[in-house]
């Protein structure tokens, strides 16, 4: 009687939260955490749409027919005829794209007083869902412009970074030329700088975020650090000439450098000396530059072309600031560090050459380090 009371294995009743807790771990695994070269991260920053937006089916004109369809009776191409091309409400002149010209709509501009009315009301919530339809409703006009801009000062101002962040670059993807994009600029990088302070040992206990803030909005779920860097990367892209760009790319150098990803960070020094030459921090990360290559460098064993491109840097260098304080003494013994790695590099070769026979090429390599 006791085993036919028994309730077969598959219908037993199993405790879900071990399974949760693996889940929640594996997630927090694979976004790496706070570290910048999570897998997680660095596919969402390879994967950004924000840095470059594919054409809309509407733009290319796509046609949805089956394949006898078009054949039959094709459709004229919208782009041959202007008056069937949807006009864009941007100017683009020689010098790029300029904000669009201020058209007369007292009904638009009356729903965006209403809205505005209700955030001096104290009404943040219904405020932001008021500027949300505005901007939807008068999409690609001066009062969707100005509704969306609001809406993401809206969100920032009540401390929700994560859904600022996403308005600021909804606003920037529909009007490139924004009249607001130095303000959009700014939020983005404060955004990134509130969110990097969580791993910054010198900052203030009052200026990072507790871990409840993961759910209220004001900072991501998870990889905090990946979404900064993304935050930072769209401040460089949405205005390469702006005052904030070098500041940018020097900051997403530094967290590389921290994270111990020598590779990326010395593409970003490069990147900054090479895009803004005339930056305060030019020498300084010239110099990063060359430390970068040498702490990337993994021996004898493995390949050697960092300890190439480090010489080459300090030869720049060397040229760019022959007169900066402190001389060139410490570039020269960085000079002679590479010298020796590079010796030990032919020596290793050179040794085995000679195990495996090869006697010409194990000269040939002995002689280099002669």
């Amino acid at each position: 009687m006791v085993l036919a009371n028994r309730q077969p294995a598959h219908r037993r009743k199993r405790n879900p939260c071990p399974r949760l807790g693996f889940v929640l771990t594996a997630l927090a695994a694979l976004s790496g955490c706070q570290n910048t070269g999570g897998p997680i991260s660095l596919w969402r920053m390879g994967s950004d749409r924000s840095l470059v937006r594919a054409p809309t089916e509407e733009e290319m004109g796509a046609d949805k027919r089956n394949l006898m369809a078009r054949w039959l009776s094709p459709k004229p191409n919208m782009h041959s005829d202007p008056e069937k091309t949807n006009p864009s409400p941007l100017i683009l002149g020689s010098d790029g794209y300029k904000p669009m010209k201020s058209v007369p709509n007292p009904e638009g501009e009356a729903e965006f007083k209403a809205a505005e009315a209700l955030a001096k009301q104290n009404k943040p919530a219904e405020a932001e869902s008021a500027y949300t339809k505005l901007a939807k409703k008068r999409k690609g006009t001066e009062w969707g412009e100005k509704a969306q801009f609001a809406l993401a000062e809206s969100l920032y101002k009540r401390n929700m970074y994560v859904s600022a962040h996403d308005a600021y670059e909804k606003l920037h993807a529909d009007y490139p030329g924004t009249q607001f994009l130095d303000q959009l600029v700014g939020r983005e990088y404060a955004i990134a700088q509130a969110w990097l302070k969580l791993d910054d040992p010198k900052a203030k206990p009052e200026e990072q975020l507790p871990w409840i803030a993961r759910f209220d909005g004001r900072r991501p779920l998870i990889d905090t650090s990946g979404h900064a860097l993304s935050a930072l990367e769209h401040v460089r892209h949405n205005n390469p000439e702006g005052p904030l760009s070098d500041d940018a790319v020097m900051r997403i150098a530094l967290e590389h450098e921290k994270s111990g990803d020598f590779d990326s960070a010395a593409i970003y020094y490069d990147q900054l000396t090479t895009d803004h030459p005339k930056s305060p921090f030019t020498e300084r990360a010239q110099l990063a530059a060359i430390d970068m290559r040498i702490k990337g460098y993994l021996g004898p064993e493995y390949d050697g072309d960092g300890l190439e491109k480090a010489r080459e840097h300090v030869k720049q260098t060397m040229v760019s600031f022959p007169d900066r304080p402190g001389g060139n003494e410490n570039l020269y013994h960085t000079l002679d560090v590479i010298n020796d790695q590079e010796a030990e590099r032919s020596f290793t070769q050179a040794e085995y050459y000679r195990r495996a026979g090869y006697l010409t090429s194990a000269e040939f390599y002995y002689g280099k380090v002669r």
